[in-house]
């Protein structure tokens, strides 16, 4: 054995758990994808019936559709308002430790606590938010009964809990520029707006890319918050794909369909993921 394969063994044990915890599962959805299998009876070979059954489905489209239009909404604000707490906090002096740990406080919640705490908040008539209303003669909606107000709160509850995600990036980032480029920026006359686009947010890109691929992968696949708020109602209006996926999987005990779903699902993240893996192997040459 070689130098260089004796190096090679140091990985193995985490090879070996990777294609257990990862490629093994992988392989099993892909396999039983093209299975008529109902969970308790035996799984027969059907092909491609059940993507196509699912393709017809209208309700599988309409969970797609739901999780990339809250995909995109929540990312792009999470990254806004994140970089606007991350310049804020970059240029405070007094208070900045506790400041950071009550931005930060909500990324520790777990999901389903946080769906817990917004579910009682914007509770019909005993909710605080209901009551806050009627206090200043407003008459509060019925927030889980609206589609339009429901998925407004579910995209409300993701950005307030995984904004902190966001910070904590992009305050690295900022903390790790190098103060001589901005001093140069400066003393070649950029203005601060030139300053932030030019120095700040292109010596970050990378770091900004790697918030849009996780934020992107987590927010598709968000299955416990909303289905502890809304359970992907009312009429199906905030159904992600991952509900929609353990309804299928779970209720209806539809495994091969289940396969199928999570096989799409793992497509579709596929795609803009490989364009920003690209785009940040592009920024570590730059």
């Amino acid at each position: 054995m070689t130098k260089k394969n004796r190096y090679l063994l140091f990985a193995l044990p985490s090879f070996l758990a990777i294609v257990c915890v990862m490629l093994f599962p992988v392989g099993y959805a892909i396999y039983y994808s093209f299975f008529n299998y109902n969970l308790g009876d035996k799984a027969t070979f059907t092909g491609l019936l059940n993507y196509i059954e699912i393709f017809r489905d209208p309700k599988f489209l309409q969970a797609v559709m739901f999780s990339t239009k809250f995909t995109v909404v929540v990312v792009i604000a999470q990254f806004i308002v994140g970089l606007g707490i991350a310049l804020l906090m970059d240029n405070i002096i007094h208070w900045k430790k506790p400041l950071s740990i009550l931005i930060y406080l909500p990324y520790f919640i777990t999901a389903a606590a946080a769906g817990v705490i917004f579910r009682w908040m914007f509770m019909a008539q005993w909710g605080i938010v209901s009551q806050l209303c009627s206090l200043v003669g407003l008459t509060s909606p019925n927030w889980f009964d609206s589609p339009i107000w429901a998925q407004v709160l579910v995209v409300l509850a993701e950005v307030w809990q995984n904004t902190p995600f966001a910070v904590i990036i992009l305050y690295a980032g900022l903390q790790s520029l190098s103060m001589e480029r901005i001093e140069a920026a400066k003393i070649d006359g950029a203005n601060p707006w030139q300053v932030f686009r030019h120095v700040k947010l292109a010596n970050m890109r990378h770091l900004i890319l790697l918030i849009f691929m996780m934020r992107i992968m987590d927010s598709f696949r968000l299955f416990d918050r909303i289905s502890v708020m809304t359970n992907g109602g009312p009429a199906e209006s905030t159904q992600t794909l991952a509900i929609y996926n353990y309804t299928i999987s779970f209720s209806m005990l539809r495994i091969g369909q289940g396969c199928a779903v999570g096989v799409l699902t793992l497509i579709i993240l596929a795609i803009p993921v490989f364009f920003l893996m690209k785009g940040m192997r592009s920024a570590e040459v730059d």
